[in-house]
């Protein structure tokens, strides 16, 4: 039987134009408090009911690195929001967003956010996408426009209807009697509950005890959670849930379907095989050759830290080989890994057990640790510096005391346990072989006496310049 399947909505625009501050606003939620950084780091699903209709949201990050979140939205929508706000206009992520919508040919409605702003101009950004080729219902053209403000909670009702209105006109339905199937948005394992994946079903219905397989994985529905994290024993069409019972992780992006046990044992050895992604992102002319060991919470974020090394690779003229790249926590295996190969280990977004923190250190493996990801690429960046300057052969520095330190500027005591230190060499923080920032020598002494330089072995003091905290037991690498 033919039934009528609410609309799903993804939401692009630029980063910081308000996508999930508008979202938060339509649902009366608090997602931007939960989010890193300020920013949406994988793709989340969220329903909401308006006037007895029911509106699924998909929002996507805006920051430059998560490409492949924002293309997986484009795919599983029917309508998009693209957001744009009036006091900044048109953005290169607003373009990006644009081509998605495009290619996707998907319909879609400007929300012009943030009229609030006392120098907003709503007329400038009809202006700037006319100049593009978008033209909004007001300008002559047949794209929705609506003025909206997050924080204010204006024109949400004027964009909830539209988007009510064509859902209509698209006539969006399902067969109720088919078996389920959908897309997977994402998949994370969690250490009591297992693998669990993130999804939207497209058609039919999935319940628990279906069996379910995609490209690579199979499995049995222990459980499903509908968008409040409530237990539900069935999902329809148009619904984001969480999926309880893949026996590994599904790869973001793909088809998920409902089959039979019978089919399932077929294909079973087929399809259950160890996966973690590996990659070589090379650069003519490279200078360096890094290898990595990567942990991460969603397989989205993996393509986003992808996206970023490719930046960082044609920039600074270095070759990364990612020998694994994984979801879940650090493991021994993966320190025994990156042992073996000389590689050193992003773990994003994760928490690192004790016993495994001190295997690192005990290990003296280099560890890049953050839950926001411009801050990882800016460690990576810090980490070449270093790499790149080691061939310069400036010295190592163990931190022995504090004496004085201002927000810019840390007076500390040390022995030069390396090579040498110079006024002006700058400086990598390490604490527990983990980077924490970066600075520049602008003072030595020695007794209290001001020297150019100190060599290995010796005992100074030093004014560092830098905005990081430092403290015993630090090293300072000198490059």
């Amino acid at each position: 039987m033919i039934k009528k399947r609410p609309p799903i909505v993804t939401i692009f625009g630029h980063i910081d134009h308000g996508k999930s501050s508008l979202l938060d606003a339509i649902q009366k939620s608090n997602i931007v408090q939960k989010e890193a950084g300020g920013i949406t780091q994988k793709v989340s699903a969220y329903e909401i009911t308006y006037n007895d209709n029911k509106i699924t949201f998909i929002d996507t990050p805006g920051h430059e690195a998560f490409v492949e979140l924002r293309k997986r939205g484009a795919k599983i929508a029917d309508i998009a929001i693209l957001v744009i706000a009036a006091d900044e206009g048109v953005k290169p992520q607003t373009i990006e967003s644009i081509n998605y919508i495009k290619n996707n040919n998907l319909p879609f409605i400007v929300a012009i956010n943030k009229i609030d702003k006392t120098n907003a101009n709503p007329d400038r950004v009809k202006q700037q996408l006319a100049e593009i080729g978008i033209f909004v219902e007001e300008w002559g053209g047949d794209v929705p426009a609506v003025n909206v403000s997050a924080t204010k909670n204006i024109g949400l009702n004027d964009l909830l209807d539209l988007i009510i209105l064509m859902g209509d006109i698209l006539n969006l339905s399902y067969d109720d009697e088919s078996l389920g199937e959908g897309y997977i948005l994402e998949s994370f394992k969690d250490n009591k509950k297992g693998i669990i994946a993130g999804a939207i079903v497209t058609n039919g219905r999935i319940k628990i005890g279906d069996y379910i397989t995609t490209s690579h994985i199979s499995g049995k529905i222990k459980f499903l959670e509908d968008a409040f994290g409530r237990k539900i024993n069935e999902a329809q069409p148009s619904s984001p849930v969480l999926i309880y019972g893949f026996e590994d992780l599904p790869l973001p992006g793909e088809v998920f379907k409902i089959t039979t046990k019978k089919d399932i044992e077929k294909t079973k050895l087929e399809l259950n095989q160890e996966y973690f992604y590996r990659k070589e992102i090379t650069v003519e002319n490279s200078t360096l050759n890094i290898n990595l060991v990567i942990k991460v919470d969603y397989w989205g974020s993996l393509s986003a830290l992808e996206n970023i090394l490719s930046q960082i690779s044609q920039i600074y003229k270095v070759s990364f080989k990612i020998v694994k790249g994984d979801v879940g926590f650090i493991t021994t295996e993966d320190l025994k890994l990156s042992k073996q190969t000389n590689s050193f280990i992003i773990n994003f977004n994760l928490k690192i057990p004790n016993k495994i923190y001190e295997e690192i250190k005990n290990l003296s493996l280099i560890l890049i640790d953050s839950n926001i990801i411009y801050d990882v690429e800016e460690k990576i960046i810090e980490l070449i510096d270093s790499l790149k300057n080691k061939s310069d052969h400036k010295g190592e520095i163990e931190v022995l005391a504090l004496f004085n330190k201002t927000a810019s500027k840390k007076t500390v005591g040390g022995k030069v346990i390396l090579g040498s230190v110079k006024i002006n060499d700058r400086v990598i923080i390490l604490r527990d072989n983990k980077i924490i920032g970066k600075g520049k020598v602008i003072n030595l002494k020695i007794n209290k006496n001001d020297v150019n330089e100190v060599n290995e072995s010796n005992l100074c003091g030093l004014l560092i310049n830098t905005r990081n905290d430092i403290e015993v037991g630090d090293k300072l690498l000198i490059i």
